[in-house]
């Protein structure tokens, strides 16, 4: 079984950032996982951060007042947004507030790195925090004004482990998630002690390839070897049962 060991991990919170990928992902048994996991350990570089065996990620999701993005994603609309808070030590100082812009299957994503109290705001709804930071981030007002105009809201919390793979060729990166968790009633973003229900049985593991590009022909022979498929899987629509309970 994948392990992880808790660990304080330090990633940057500094920078601004915009990501243009392709991005797949497929779901694996816990077996699978771990052959795929040696072989990227032969062939890919593990991410700085991955400190033994990966590091934790939390995000907050935010969604519009009608939930427009939960619905695009489950109508499979090729142009969606999909807004969350993150962060990966509960002692940082700051978060990322990251919008993901997908088409088909390419992705832009942007982010802003936010102070902690102002996170803390953002969560009350407070999207005036966001004005600070439009001199130094031509982001801010982009998220400003989506935020606003679509009257965000937070609407589930959902936490993971994550082990990540890099190579510089086309910007690859692969990621391992596993014992992924989630509340949608708590929104502390900051909560160590969150109490949070698994998404499923814990008999899954979400794997995530993004590039530029081309994809790496050793990473495609991975694909072929362990006739992996790929799924529309999300972190974010698995994190709402209840509401999706409700719809029914």
């Amino acid at each position: 079984m994948l392990e992880y060991k808790d660990k304080r991990v330090v990633i940057s919170l500094d920078d601004d950032l915009s990501i243009y990928r392709i991005e797949n992902k497929y779901l694996i048994d816990l077996n699978k996982a771990n052959l795929i996991k040696n072989d990227l350990d032969k062939l890919l570089d593990n991410d700085l951060h991955n400190a033994e065996n990966g590091y934790m990620v939390r995000s907050l999701y935010f969604d519009t007042i009608n939930n427009k993005d939960y619905y695009n994603k489950l109508s499979g609309t090729s142009y969606r947004i999909k807004i969350r808070l993150r962060v990966y030590d509960f002692d940082d100082k700051k978060c990322k507030l990251e919008a993901k812009i997908k088409r088909g299957n390419n992705q832009h994503k942007v982010s802003i790195a936010i102070t902690k109290s102002d996170a803390k705001k953002l969560i009350n709804l407070d999207y005036s925090v966001l004005l600070k930071y439009i001199k130094k981030s031509e982001y801010a007002i982009y998220l400003y004004k989506t935020m606003v105009l679509g009257c965000y809201k937070p609407v589930s919390l959902v936490e993971y482990k994550r082990i990540a793979y890099i190579h510089h060729i086309n910007d690859t990166r692969l990621t391992l998630d596993y014992d992924i968790r989630y509340s949608e009633s708590t929104y502390d973003l900051f909560n160590k002690d969150a109490i949070l229900t698994p998404v499923d049985s814990g008999e899954f593991i979400v794997l995530e390839i993004k590039y530029n590009g081309k994809l790496l022909s050793y990473i495609s022979n991975i694909l072929k070897k362990y006739k992996l498929t790929r799924t529309a899987y999300s972190k974010y629509c698995s994190s709402r049962p209840n509401f999706y309970d409700y719809l029914g």
